[in-house]
């Protein structure tokens, strides 16, 4: 006998409404709406901590049909193919829905996955219609309602998630090389902290607010996640203080707005943020790389307020916002999309690389001295090459 579908409404806070039929784990949710771009891998993306608390609306018109691979870990303890432990989303909405796995590596149909982990779907419905109500209103509160179950309400969704919400509570460490890399977690994705663990690092995932500058070490990953980056007061003085001592710095998604943030630059929400794995970025050289990024943040940085010495480094194709920055030196430096998304596919992986031998070389950039002064010639590999003569102190 098949099993019977129960209805199913989503309502944005706007007031429009949408019915179809419910996927997943028989439940009502609300949370902020947001929609993705492009084929994305779902395994991943689902389990994006980014997303914490999310209602998320794919545009996708086939979503889910290679169904959602196996839960299995590495040999750090980190899921292989999934950025988080758990389903990080509150709702999913589709345009249709596949009750099979197509693809040999997919180990669960995507509503027994959304089932196992609590997380309530709709499909059915014109995500078209519904993507271009959120594009024009800008993100605001929805819920899904499905027939038979409690309701709830708008103000049960979670629009102020703090950047610490999405962090580890505990600190963890993988790799035992010798050159020790912390990664602050403030959302961190899994594919994110294997971007830096290498035969030669040791790296130590530490939470948000954790202040670990009374500690040994030789650089610091910033890896964001979901939530209000002005919000992250204790963070930010964090990353004061390393900066203070001149280790490098790399941040990625939100990380990059915190890092902007603690370098004296304004953040602001975006109408509806960066989501998606076709986003083209170039840099501001004139090399004229273009990079296509993945992104996940809702937040952007204002241009007109970096302090002197720090420099714009990559900018989005379709909005012309701010998608990297780094001081003159290129010792600290963040891309607010993510590199180990790879859609390129390996577009990236030079960001990484980069970082990882200024670790291995002490921080230190190419320099030329001479008498009084020091020409610093910096390619930062985030985009910017330049001449800068400053005086030595």
């Amino acid at each position: 006998m098949s099993e019977v579908v129960q209805s199913a409404r989503i309502i944005l806070e706007d007031g429009t409404e949408y019915e179809g039929n419910a996927v997943g784990h028989s439940s009502s949710a609300s949370g902020e709406i947001l929609f993705y771009t492009g084929q994305g891998n779902l395994s991943s993306l689902l389990t994006d901590p980014a997303l914490k608390g999310a209602i998320l609306v794919l545009s996708d018109p086939v979503a889910g049909i290679g169904g959602m691979k196996s839960e299995e870990t590495d040999e750090y303890g980190l899921e292989k193919f999934y950025e988080s432990r758990t389903a990080q989303i509150s709702g999913l909405v589709l345009s249709s829905y596949q009750d099979w796995p197509v693809h040999p590596g997919g180990k669960y149909t995507l509503g027994r996955w959304l089932k196992k982990h609590q997380v309530p779907g709709i499909y059915g419905i014109d995500t078209r219609a519904l993507v271009q109500r959120i594009r024009s209103r800008g993100s605001m509160r929805a819920k899904i309602l499905v027939e038979g179950t409690k309701e709830v309400s708008f103000a049960q969704a979670n629009l102020h998630t703090s950047p610490a919400q999405a962090s580890v509570r505990q600190q963890a460490t993988y790799g035992s090389g010798k050159h020790h890399i912390i990664v602050i977690d403030c959302g961190a994705r899994n594919s994110a902290i294997r971007s830096v663990i290498r035969d030669d690092t040791t790296v130590v995932r530490v939470p948000a607010t954790q202040d670990f500058t009374d500690k040994t070490f030789d650089g610091v990953l910033i890896a964001g996640g979901p939530g209000d980056p002005t919000s992250a007061a204790k963070t930010v003085s964090i990353i004061e203080k390393v900066m203070e001592v001149k280790k490098p710095v790399f941040a990625t998604g939100n990380g990059a707005v915190i890092l902007a943030i603690a370098a004296g630059a304004s953040a602001y929400r975006m109408a509806h943020g960066h989501r998606g794995e076709n986003i083209p970025c170039m840099a501001t050289d004139t090399a004229g790389r273009c990079l296509i990024t993945a992104q996940n943040h809702g937040y952007g940085i204002r241009e007109d307020s970096f302090p002197v010495n720090w420099n714009v480094t990559w900018t989005n194709k379709l909005d012309n916002t701010i998608e990297g920055f780094a001081d003159a030196t290129g010792l600290f430096a963040g891309v607010l999309f993510h590199p180990e998304g790879s859609p390129g596919p390996s577009d990236g992986a030079q960001l990484y690389d980069r970082f990882l031998d200024l670790v291995r070389k002490g921080g230190y950039t190419h320099e030329h001295k001479h008498d009084t002064k020091t020409e610093i010639r910096t390619h930062t590999g985030f985009g910017r090459t330049k001449n800068r003569t400053v005086r030595r102190i």
